[in-house]
């Protein structure tokens, strides 16, 4: 009896030290690939086939992969044949085989036929499992599907095609195919990735409305990821529903924590005046990555509206040395610089940021302004107009710009652009209109 025991105690720890020896394996294998060390890993399980066969085995479909990845495709289809005679097929070694057969005529059938068995068998699983792919593959993929589609006469058998070659268009940074692909069936039969797919193309068209909808669609679809509520709240900011979208990166949060999610929370406070929110939330942000330029000119804005200049510099000038051409940076030095009454020093940082980058609007405007107060009137008219072209909906481009007419005594045109601004929503306009222009009063 004492004799069993200890032989069932040895062989436990036998198998649950192999099944450890395998885990530890595919870790290693797995952190080479994720760094790009595509042979290392090669050379790695090769090792293993020396000592542990069947370890060695299980992991061919990432040698098949790791040989795609540097070119070597005889290589890669030899570890293919290996994975099916072993039986040690997975979701890569099969996106693979497939990828390899649609090359043969006589495979082509095939090819289709395992495809749509990854698809169906999981749909997400299948979407991540092709990101591994070269976005050329992934294009030769998708139109493979494409011409297969072509030849289908029954509509209802194209919704699942159209939507396989979405996933792969997608994957392959081809956002305006896929969008013609998801077209086809996302009002008749969406699933939550496809609604949640789409919701980005809309986003990163600047349909921001409609990326919400998708969003939305995707939630109701069973989609409940950290990155959806995360996206959705960028897209309520951009809509400027500030506190929707505080809401939305609270469940991100809860679900995620990470530093960008903090950042782009703390934005959503900066917008509604919650400042010591927004600086709590920045604070984290860095603390968590204190490598992101972005964080830190953020959080230079934050403590500019608390009227905090020294704070706000220190944060700006450390942007700077990280990312010297970040957009905005030099004009919100210039802002802090002004604040502290050093003019002449903003005037210069406006003048930087001009050049660094022409087609923003906050510099020339700013500079514009300056101009104004120190009466220099037809050069802040300058700064003023390429302003109010690279930003015509912002009324006190305009408003400044008819004070600036008033002083050279031209009310008629002056009285035009202070219409505009009042059309902008500039409240002060409107006090320039009644004392300067006097008929466009009476008229209303």
């Amino acid at each position: 009896m004492k004799k069993t025991l200890c032989l069932v105690i040895f062989l436990l720890s036998f198998v649950i030290g192999f099944s450890q020896n395998r885990f530890y394996a595919i870790d290693v294998v797995q952190a080479k690939i994720d760094s790009n060390n595509y042979m290392s890993a090669i050379s790695y399980i090769e090792s293993l086939e020396k000592i542990d066969i069947d370890t060695a085995w299980s992991l061919f479909p990432q040698k098949a992969y790791c040989y795609y990845k540097v070119g070597l495709h005889k290589e890669a289809k030899s570890c293919l044949g290996v994975v099916e005679e072993e039986g040690v097929e997975s979701n890569l070694s099969e996106i693979l085989t497939s990828y390899y057969m649609i090359e043969q005529v006589e495979q082509k059938e095939n090819a289709m036929e395992r495809i749509i068995s990854l698809f169906e068998n999981e749909e997400k699983e299948f979407f991540n499992t092709i990101a591994t792919l070269n976005k050329k593959d992934l294009s030769k993929l998708a139109k493979f599907v494409e011409d297969y589609i072509v030849g289908l006469e029954d509509e209802d058998d194209k919704t699942i095609y159209n939507m396989i070659a979405a996933y792969f268009y997608f994957q392959a940074k081809e956002n305006t195919n896929a969008y013609n692909k998801l077209v086809n069936f996302i009002d008749k039969e969406p699933t939550a990735l496809s609604s949640f797919l789409m919701g980005i193309i809309k986003s990163e068209q600047s349909e921001y409305l409609s990326s919400i909808s998708y969003f939305y669609q995707a939630e109701d679809l069973g989609e409940k990821s950290a990155e959806l509520y995360a996206r959705r709240g960028k897209a309520k900011g951009f809509e400027k529903d500030y506190f929707g979208a505080i809401e939305d990166f609270n469940i991100a949060l809860r679900k995620d924590i990470k530093a960008e999610y903090y950042f782009l929370r703390g934005v959503c406070f900066n917008y509604v005046l919650q400042y010591e929110d927004a600086l709590f939330d920045l604070n984290t942000a860095i603390e968590m990555c204190d490598t992101v330029a972005e964080y830190y000119n953020q959080r230079g804005i934050v403590y500019s509206n608390m009227e905090k200049y020294p704070d706000a510099l220190i944060d700006f000038q450390t942007a700077i040395k990280m990312n010297p051409n970040a957009e905005f940076i030099h004009n919100n030095i210039g802002l802090a610089y002004e604040k502290n009454g050093f003019r002449d020093k903003a005037m210069e940082l406006y003048k930087i940021s001009i050049r660094k980058h022409p087609y923003q609007s906050d510099s020339y405007y700013n500079l514009g302004r300056l101009y104004f107060e120190n009466r220099k009137y037809k050069t802040a008219i300058k700064y003023l107009k390429e302003a109010y072209l690279l930003n015509p909906n912002f009324g006190d481009i305009t408003h400044v710009l008819g004070l600036c007419y008033v002083q050279i005594e031209e009310i008629e045109t002056a009285c035009n652009y202070f219409q505009i601004a009042i059309d902008a929503g500039c409240k002060n306009a409107l006090n320039s209109q009644k004392e300067y222009c006097p008929d466009a009063v009476n008229q209303e």
